[in-house]
C-alpha cells in the first residue's frame, strides 16, 4: 500500500509549519485573514505551507491542514486546502482547485478532502456562472468546498 500525503511530504523533506501533534484547535493566518478549525477528539494534525514552499510556481493555495482521523486498522486522513484571500474570491477558488488537482497531494489515505476559502467578500453563485462552474469542478474531485469568513470557526 502507498504512503499518506503527510508521510510523502515529510519524506520529501518538507517540514510542517505546525508539526504533527494533538490539538483541539488549528489556526493559521496571513495578511490579517485567519482560518480556524475546531477538532473533535484527540486527533493528530499538522499544517503545511503550500504557496512558495511545497509548490513554488503556478497557481496554488496558501496552506494544507492534515488531520489524522484514524491510525488503526488503516491510516485515514482529512485534507483541508486553505486559501486566505482579500477580495478576489474567484481567483482564490481557482487556487484551491489547482492545488487539489496536484498529484503531490494524492493518497489512498485521504478519506476526506476539503477546500476552504477565507475571504472578505464572496460573489453570489446565481449571479456568477464562473463560481458555479468552479463548484462543479470541486464536486467532480470529491472535494467539499466552502466559503468561510475570517475568524469564523470550521469544524471537523
Amino acid at each position: 500500500m502507498g504512503k499518506s500525503t503527510y508521510e510523502n511530504l515529510t519524506l520529501a523533506g518538507y517540514q510542517a509549519e505546525q508539526p504533527l501533534d494533538i490539538r483541539k484547535t488549528v489556526a493559521t493566518r496571513e495578511q490579517g485573514k485567519k482560518y480556524t478549525l475546531a477538532i473533535q477528539g484527540n486527533l493528530l494534525s499538522a499544517v503545511f505551507q503550500v504557496d512558495g514552499y511545497i509548490i513554488k510556481t503556478g497557481v496554488k493555495c496558501d496552506r494544507l491542514v492534515m488531520v489524522q482521523t484514524s491510525a488503526e486498522p488503516e491510516e485515514a486522513w482529512t485534507q483541508i486546502f486553505v486559501e486566505l484571500k482579500g477580495h478576489d474570491a474567484i481567483h482564490g477558488m481557482e487556487q484551491l482547485l489547482a492545488t487539489a488537482k496536484n498529484p503531490t497531494f494524492r493518497s489512498f489515505s485521504n478519506r476526506q478532502r476539503k477546500a476552504r476559502l477565507v475571504a472578505t467578500s464572496f460573489p453570489t453563485n446565481k449571479a456568477n456562472p464562473k463560481v458555479e462552474k468552479l463548484k462543479i469542478e470541486f464536486t467532480k474531485l470529491n472535494v467539499d468546498y466552502k466559503n468561510i469568513k475570517s475568524g469564523q470557526t470550521d469544524c471537523l
